[in-house]
């Protein structure tokens, strides 16, 4: 048992296997919808894989196929005042920052509908790969309100400005194919293949060096933050912090022995 599956999860599942860490919604009849005790467990699990070495990558899925997550629990926003939303905007930020930073790999494997903080979810993500039947959307605007989680400054820099606009001005869902020819997500795959795929990419993503996976992830986030110095320097902080390492050397070595041509008797 690792830290992670020991953990008392009553909206997750949660299965490791050889590294690999599942976790799926577990609110099938609320559309997977995010409540705040869902952000707190959230929260809690986040923390765990980050401290847990046990875990090499993770993939993030929605139980059923309705929906990855239709976002944050409607039903618990109709009393919040001015105060009590500025709070909730605030935890939800640092709950997806936090997952965002993992030190390992995640994917989002998206079924069904990822509508407002769901799809806000997966934007915090590594990589989002969808099922053909998938939809997006950030549906705020109709409510009289603004995505809250980090969706106006994540969605922009993957997708560009004007079409983050669209998306959020007109609360229009978007389908897969979309999506992908906007960069939204990298690929598609049928809907009974989604999740072979989602762990598939992750096993082959946790077979790399994690202090390299981390590198690159906080060189690129660095720049994305502070702009581009400040990825510079959080790149060549990523390569001193693997250049010596013996998984480097192992790797350069064996690289070297596959590509060294050769010998031909005289």
């Amino acid at each position: 048992m690792t830290a992670v599956t020991a953990l008392n999860a009553t909206h997750f599942a949660l299965e490791v296997d050889a590294g690999l860490l599942t976790v799926t919604i577990d609110r099938r009849t609320r559309a997977n919808a995010l409540s705040r005790a869902v952000l707190e467990e959230l929260d809690q699990l986040v923390a765990t894989v980050g401290r847990d070495p046990d875990i090499n990558s993770l993939v993030i899925v929605g139980d059923g196929d309705r929906a990855f997550s239709a976002g944050a629990d409607i039903s618990g926003l109709q009393s919040l005042d001015s105060r009590q939303g500025l709070n909730l905007s605030i935890h939800g930020q640092g709950v997806f920052d936090a997952f965002e930073k993992l030190p390992v790999p995640t994917i989002a494997a998206i079924n069904g509908v990822a509508f407002g903080g769901g799809l806000e979810l997966a934007l915090a993500c590594d990589i989002r790969i969808a099922s053909t039947t998938a939809r997006f959307a950030f549906p705020e605007i109709t409510l009289a309100n603004v995505p809250g989680w980090g969706g106006t400054q994540r969605l922009p820099r993957i997708i560009g400005a004007g079409r983050a606009k669209h998306m959020m001005l007109t609360g229009e869902p978007i389908d897969s194919q979309q999506a992908l020819s906007w960069g939204l997500i990298s690929e598609t795959v049928t809907p009974a293949d989604l999740h072979d795929r989602a762990r598939v990419l992750a096993r082959s993503l946790g077979q790399h060096s994690l202090r390299a996976v981390s590198g690159i992830k906080s060189a690129i986030q660095a720049g994305l933050e502070g702009g581009h110095s400040a990825g510079q320097l959080a790149e060549a902080a990523a390569v001193a912090a693997c250049s010596g390492t013996p998984e480097q050397v192992e790797a350069v070595t064996r690289f070297l022995t596959k590509q060294r041509p050769a010998t031909t008797p005289a």
